[in-house]
């Protein structure tokens, strides 16, 4: 049964903030990339390497989500998590190049479970008349951790080197984490959700995924957004500047104003799809507006620079950054509540695998054909999203 007001603020908060600790946590090092680099002697470039290496564990964890959730609970696995991500961010800092491997591998093992765990841990809220603006809101969280990177590691390093801005940066999450977990009751008292008749295994998600048809549509369209999300944040400063003809601060001004849009889109679509209803509607129109941006970038070469690229990278920013809250609790609708976790998880391995393999292949294609032949392919993608989610049966479960 859904929880009184009260109680719903203070469960978004139990599940935000560990996914807030834990996206700063992983997004510090890319911010610190320079000095990392100069004190090894190795190429700024490296940052890419790090992003790559704690996504493939982020793969891992998040198949390794269902069977801790079963053994922990949720919301107790998620304060865990950010415990072992400060521990990661730590020895990223003190014990040298292997180090530096270890702690990326730590912190993306950490970082992986916690989408379905805190899917999970709301999932009784299926209820609420705001389900999907809570799990929209909810996911505002990771964009946030954003935030918090860029607003605490420049000072920090300002008065520290980047080992003692680590080691900070580790300390306070972890002491925040162990404060806010001891004096919460939802944490405090929280039991394991039990095992379903049997102990999940590896693969459960995965197959979990496969035998519900609306679930693979679903999980299908999630990687071309996944995709279409990261090629924004990946391509769009460089496009800008070397194709449309913007200077490297108005490209950059772009970028995260589009980034503005997606934080306060996730919340905006949530509400928009409790008020009618039609999470699924609400999923179509934003696959065709990826579809109508991808379009709409690929003709700002024609035009040049000029103020038409601001809107542009507002209606992008708005839909492929987004979509994600909206997609998550179409996914929990179309299970039991004690399944959520596990399909959150098997959800999530088809975003990543568009996160991991889309930019790469946008790339391929931009080099090989140019950027307009990659953004109309994009465009392409996101049309045949739209078809996967409104083709998808409804969900029975519920």
């Amino acid at each position: 049964m859904p929880v009184p007001r009260g109680g719903q603020v203070a469960l978004l908060f139990a599940t935000m903030f560990p996914q807030a600790a834990l996206s700063m946590l992983s997004l510090a090092p890319p911010v610190m990339a320079g000095p990392i680099a100069h004190s090894y002697g190795l190429p700024a470039e490296v940052a890419g390497a790090y992003s790559g290496l704690v996504y493939a564990f982020v793969l891992l964890g998040n198949l390794l989500a269902a069977p801790l959730i079963q053994r922990c609970g949720p919301l107790r696995l998620s304060f865990a998590c950010v415990l072992g991500g400060a521990l990661g961010l730590a020895i990223f800092a003190e014990a040298g190049i292997a180090g530096l491997l270890i702690g990326a591998v730590l912190i993306g093992l950490c970082y992986g479970p916690l989408t379905p765990a805190s899917s999970q841990a709301i999932a009784h809220q299926a209820g609420s008349p705001a389900f999907v603006f809570i799990v929209s809101v909810r996911q505002t969280s990771v964009p946030l951790g954003g935030v918090l990177a860029g607003l605490l590691v420049p000072p920090l390093l300002a008065r520290l080197d980047w080992t003692a801005t680590c080691a900070a940066l580790a300390a306070g999450s972890a002491l925040a984490a162990l404060a806010f977990a001891a004096a919460s009751p939802l944490v405090r008292s929280e039991r394991a959700i039990g095992t379903l008749g049997r102990t999940a295994r590896l693969l459960d998600p995965l197959a979990l995924i496969f035998r519900n048809p609306a679930l693979l549509r679903l999980a299908a369209a999630s990687a071309i957004f996944g995709a279409i999300q990261l090629v924004l944040s990946a391509f769009l400063v460089i496009y800008l500047v070397r194709v449309v003809g913007h200077d490297l601060v108005t490209a950059g001004a772009l970028l995260s104003a589009g980034q503005v849009a997606g934080i306060l889109g996730r919340p905006a679509w949530g509400f928009v799809a409790d008020r009618t209803q039609a999470s699924r509607t609400v999923l179509v129109g934003l696959s065709l507006g990826m579809a109508l941006s991808c379009l709409l970038a690929a003709a700002l070469a024609l035009l040049g620079p000029s103020w038409l690229s601001l809107p542009v990278a507002l209606v992008f920013g708005a839909t492929a950054t987004g979509w994600n809250g909206v997609f998550l609790a179409e996914i929990m609708s179309a299970v039991a509540p004690a399944e959520v976790g596990s399909a959150t998880s098997g959800g999530l391995l088809f975003t990543y695998g568009g996160i991991v393999v889309g930019p790469a292949l946008f790339g391929a294609l931009a080099h090989a054909a140019g950027f307009g032949t990659a953004f109309l392919t994009l465009a392409l993608g996101a049309l045949i999203a739209a078809w996967l989610v409104g083709r998808s049966p409804r969900p029975g479960t519920r």
